[in-house]
């Protein structure tokens, strides 16, 4: 598709100095083409993606945590092994 449309944005200059550091990083492609696939990847289609994340994260937060929990009781346990087997090596 040939680009023939033009669209002004109007942006503070720290705005555009971050929008061309992203270009650039992005490929050193132009901050048009940023923009461009920016666009394209936008997809408002899916209003409820923010909320179905944050319930994914909530969900690894409590794995993580059940998981701290399991670790710290096999450490106490792996403990309570090696106390025992010293006792019987003594």
């Amino acid at each position: 598709m040939v680009a023939s449309s033009r669209v002004v944005v109007l942006m503070s200059p720290e705005e555009k100095l971050a929008l061309e550091a992203k270009a650039s990083m992005a490929g050193d492609i132009s901050s048009a083409e940023l923009v461009r696939r920016a666009v394209e990847a936008y997809d408002i289609a899916r209003p409820g993606e923010a909320e179905e994340l944050g319930a994914l994260l909530d969900l690894f937060k409590q794995t993580h945590l059940e998981t701290l929990a399991q670790l710290d009781r096999t450490d106490q346990k792996l403990d309570a092994a090696l106390h025992r087997l010293a006792e019987l090596d003594a």
